[in-house]
């Protein structure tokens, strides 16, 4: 059964990758016997012969990689050649074109917000079929494997970077919409997903494209040659590319403007503090019998501001459902990110003797960058088990016990004698406060990933009555972020 290979001509094949060479049989035939003992001899006048011995055949049939003819594959195969992916409007990138598919589950595919790795790492698409894990699709370009994303997706397993792969030399896709793990290995439980790159390209053609929303905030270049010649024994074809995208925010967009819920993580900062050194420091308290509460600083506070002019709260004021808004993260968060693409490919083949012996090979190179941004960071809480405490000293150093209540330096780790005259409060501020960390900016998260991949072999058609042939190849796959 061949669940990916178009030939309608049956042949033995030899074919695998790193000069491994493999041999598949369609089928193992296995007989068993059984015999029955004859009854007596009966006497001469009776004429019946004996009963002949009974013999049972068992076929079992595998998984096998022999090349068929095409309309004898067992599983269905959706294809899309470079007629169909022009058309599609949808291939400007490859994660783009696939995510578009009825047969993808899109999203394994991360386009936005890819700087929160809420789908694996962050600089990367994959792809699954059938719902799965990306790590369950199995990516081959030309029938043979690639080098996997040098990171893994959410649940451990492995995937191929779809922003490697060359969507512009790329001549076909198939897709094998079911199982394929008896073939190919556990690798394809959900699927293969196989690309196939030009190989015999006579002409040339030139594409560029310029794409923008009607805000004009996200514009889309994308400039692409490409090329081939080649005589009746030799072909050469290659192919250029560049592409960019620039970024676009959350608030840019209405639906993204507001996330559905604000963060407590806030600036101004919530503080827990000590009703007495609330007190002590002239602030008027929400509720003077609680021991402790929170309280943040005006909107559009200095730094400098005094207690008195605090809002406090039982609970922090900067949160979902208090008395004053959290912070909304979408203001400062890309939600596309900003991407430039360029690379090459290139692909020869020369027939030594006829279609007996042809000798080929391809190369490409793809350089993917992505830049995303995120809010500044989020404290989280400033005490919290098993992470290092946070805290704020005292506006003034004390010896012993804290003067109006609250931690000491040994419990949060401090020096002792450390003060903050920015604090106006007379004790160590920490425990539940909450902060967002402005003062570095926002979170960059640039990533780069470079592919390498060529492939040099021999192959041949026709042998022993046109039934035989054979491929083998050295292909090396490198990917770096």
């Amino acid at each position: 059964m061949d669940l990916m290979i178009k030939n309608i001509r049956n042949r033995f094949g030899f074919a695998r990758i790193a000069l491994v060479t493999s041999v598949g049989f369609p089928f193992v035939v296995a007989s068993n016997a059984f015999a029955q003992t004859a009854p007596a001899r009966p006497p001469a006048s009776a004429a019946a012969p004996p009963a002949p011995a009974a013999e049972v055949e068992r076929v079992i049939v595998t998984g096998s990689l022999i090349p068929t003819a095409e309309e004898v594959a067992a599983n269905p195969v959706f294809s899309l050649n470079r007629d169909l992916i022009n058309k599609s409007g949808a291939g400007t990138t490859t994660e783009q074109l696939l995510q578009r598919q009825p047969v993808m589950n899109g999203s394994n595919i991360p386009v936005n917000n890819n700087g929160t790795s809420q789908s694996g790492p962050s600089g990367s698409a994959a792809l699954a079929l059938r719902g799965l894990d990306p790590g369950a699709t199995l990516v081959l370009i030309d029938r043979r494997g690639v080098a996997p994303f040098p990171g893994a997706a959410n649940s451990g397993y492995g995937y191929v970077d779809l922003t490697t792969i060359p969507i512009t030399a790329v001549q076909s896709i198939d897709i094998l919409k079911d199982g394929a793990s008896t073939t190919y290995g556990s690798d394809a439980v959900a699927g293969v997903v196989n690309f196939n790159l030009y190989k015999d390209y006579r002409g040339a053609q030139v594409t560029i494209q310029y794409g923008n929303t009607l805000d004009k905030d996200a514009a889309e270049y994308k400039g692409d040659i490409l090329f081939g010649v080649g005589t009746d024994t030799t072909s050469i074809t290659g192919d250029i590319f560049y592409y960019k995208h620039h970024d676009m925010f959350n608030k840019d967009r209405g639906n993204s403007l507001v996330p559905p819920f604000l963060s407590s993580n806030a600036v101004p900062w919530n503080l827990q503090l000590q009703t007495a050194a609330i007190i002590a420091a002239g602030g008027t308290p929400f509720d003077p019998t609680l021991t402790k509460q929170f309280g943040t600083p005006p909107d559009n506070a200095n730094g400098l501001v005094p207690a008195s002019d605090y809002i406090y709260f039982s609970s922090r004021p900067r949160a979902p459902f208090s008395i004053l808004p959290g912070f909304n993260f979408n203001l400062y968060s890309s939600s596309y990110p900003e991407q430039e693409r360029w690379g090459g490919y290139a692909a020869f083949e020369h027939k030594i003797c006829d279609d007996q012996l042809r000798l080929f090979g391809d190369f490409y190179y793809v350089d993917a960058k992505t830049h995303d941004e995120l809010a500044p960071i989020a404290t989280g809480s400033f005490e919290l088990p098993g992470s290092p405490t946070l805290y704020i000293p005292p506006r003034e150093a004390f010896t012993g016990e804290p003067p109006f209540g609250g931690p000491t330096y040994a419990e949060v780790g401090a020096p002792v004698g450390a003060f903050n005259p920015w604090n106006p409060f007379e004790q160590i501020i920490s425990g539940g406060s909450r902060a967002r960390i402005f003062d570095f900016g926002n979170r960059l998260i640039d990533n780069e990933n470079v592919a390498e991949r060529f492939t040099v072999g021999v192959k041949g058609d026709k042998l022993f009555n046109g039934t035989w042939g054979y491929d083998g190849a050295f292909m090396y796959s490198q990917v770096q972020q």
